[in-house]
């Protein structure tokens, strides 16, 4: 593992997050960004969408819907990083297109899949990344993440905490932030005239329950078959055409 990517590691073990610029081309990127809004606006899709605000949109099933998504999910450097810490046989389980529009407010300050916990781990849950498809800005609204939060093995942040402590994570098109899934870290407010784009992909161990992400869609059969070996070895275990048939309900 070459130097950068062990600093990338040390930065994530003690702040929480890294970042690593320009890893896919930005060309690339602007070209999966189009793409995304296309598919934000196709009713089709609405089954799989979270509209947790009409100028915030997540979209689930992303692997099934470009296969360029691959390109980031499969990509040596991000899984290096999230086999470091996860293990070998860590996997993608989701990846969602996160569209923010100008005037969105900031959403919720939160931690990743700790909420079903009866006590939060010592050990990562979870490694999650967001692919810049435009330029993250402080204007923006790019993702703000609460340094050292990770080793609190708090659910979420407390009633008084102080909003002064969350740093945004800037980039140009093409770059990606990793970060602990128990680092408190927030979609910011966007500011500015642009829409700023993201690709969300986690990575999680074989040991968790992905039932308790509402939301997450199956990788489907003829996905998988497309899929080169690499990838494939990312996605194990049973695959369908929709949630209902792998996830059980909450009760």
């Amino acid at each position: 593992m070459d130097s950068q990517l062990l600093a990338a590691i040390q930065h994530l073990d003690t702040y929480g997050y890294c970042l690593l610029e320009d890893r896919i081309p930005a060309a690339m990127a602007g070209e999966l960004a189009a793409r995304c809004l296309e598919l934000h606006a196709d009713p089709q899709y609405l089954p799989m969408m979270v509209n947790d605000d009409p100028r915030y949109h997540t979209l689930f099933g992303m692997v099934n819907l470009d296969d360029r998504v691959w390109q980031c999910a499969a990509h040596q450097d991000t899984v290096a990083i999230a086999r470091h810490f996860l293990g070998p046989h860590c996997r993608v389980v989701e990846a969602c297109s996160k569209p923010t529009w100008p005037g969105a407010p900031a959403q919720r300050l939160h931690a990743d899949s700790a909420g079903s916990f009866h006590q939060v781990p010592d050990v990562p849950w979870m490694i999650n990344t967001m692919w810049m498809l435009t330029d993250f800005t402080v204007e923006n609204g790019a993702t703000g993440v609460v340094p050292f939060s990770h080793r609190s093995r708090c659910k979420g942040p407390p009633a008084d905490f102080d909003p002064s402590l969350i740093q945004p994570v800037v980039g140009r098109a093409g770059s990606v932030m990793l970060w602990h899934a128990g680092a408190f870290h927030i979609a910011r407010a966007n500011t500015s005239s642009q829409i700023r784009v993201g690709l969300n992909i986690a990575y999680y161990p074989r040991w968790f329950n992905n039932w308790v992400e509402g939301g997450h869609q199956p990788v489907w059969p003829e996905t998988f078959e497309r899929m080169p070996p690499e990838m494939r070895q990312l996605c194990p275990g049973k695959l369908g055409r929709s949630r209902a048939e792998l996830y059980e309900e909450r009760r």
